[in-house]
């Protein structure tokens, strides 16, 4: 794996012994990344099954409920999740937020995002690209957790899609293993909204609503 596509730490991490680096520390003390890999994938399919049953239409979501939604996800699995991460971290160059700033930076997304956009009853397809685009950018350049913050963030957008009455977000054109320059695309507009420019972003997002509905 190319070193841009790892995640840098700035302070000492634990990791599962025997497992070279490769998979943080556990409850399973799993040691080999792509069995990781492959029970974080089952975990997050049943996590998304179940909050289509629990969650209410009509629900305002809370940076508590980011939160419990990554436990619900990953809770079985490692000792962090749930909980803001407390390490810097670094991705190609990209410096995320600091973990001093990420409880202010939460209760801002929660005011300026989640209180706003939520429950999303767009009906408008531009505007609820926009809409989600905008949200999910944002929820990443925070970083909150250790690990899954992307597929989090995904998870949020087909909550926020589903209470606008459309069925999950298909993300196959952005999936780094089948579409390398499609990801690259989606990280390029992440980097855009972070320096202010949000039309990637948006055009993007209604590319994959697109998808979805086709």
């Amino acid at each position: 794996m190319n070193n841009d596509d790892r995640y840098a730490v700035t302070a000492d991490e634990d990791h599962e012994p025997g497992s070279n680096n490769e998979v943080l520390s556990n409850y399973l003390h799993i040691t080999s990344k792509e069995k990781m890999e492959q029970l974080e994938a089952l975990e997050l399919q049943r996590a998304e099954l179940e909050l289509e049953e629990l969650i209410e239409r009509n629900r305002i979501f809370t940076a508590v409920d980011i939160c419990n939604f990554h436990e619900l996800w990953l809770g079985d699995v490692y000792p962090f999740a749930g909980k803001y991460r407390t390490v810097n971290m670094s991705k190609a160059g990209f410096l995320f937020a600091a973990p001093a700033h990420i409880p202010k930076l939460m209760d801002d997304f929660e005011d300026n995002f989640l209180k706003k956009n939520t429950p999303c009853y767009e009906t408008n397809l531009q505007r609820l690209a926009a809409t989600l685009g905008v949200t999910h950018a944002e929820l990443i350049i925070i970083h909150l957790f250790r690990e899954g913050n992307g597929r989090l963030s995904r998870l949020l957008a087909n909550l926020m899609a589903m209470q606008a009455d459309l069925p999950q977000i298909n993300y196959q054109r952005i999936d780094q293993t089948t579409h390398p320059d499609g990801f690259e695309t989606y990280i390029k507009a992440i980097h855009a909204a972070f320096s202010g420019d949000v039309q990637p972003i948006q055009e993007l997002f209604y590319k994959l609503l697109t998808d979805s509905i086709s």
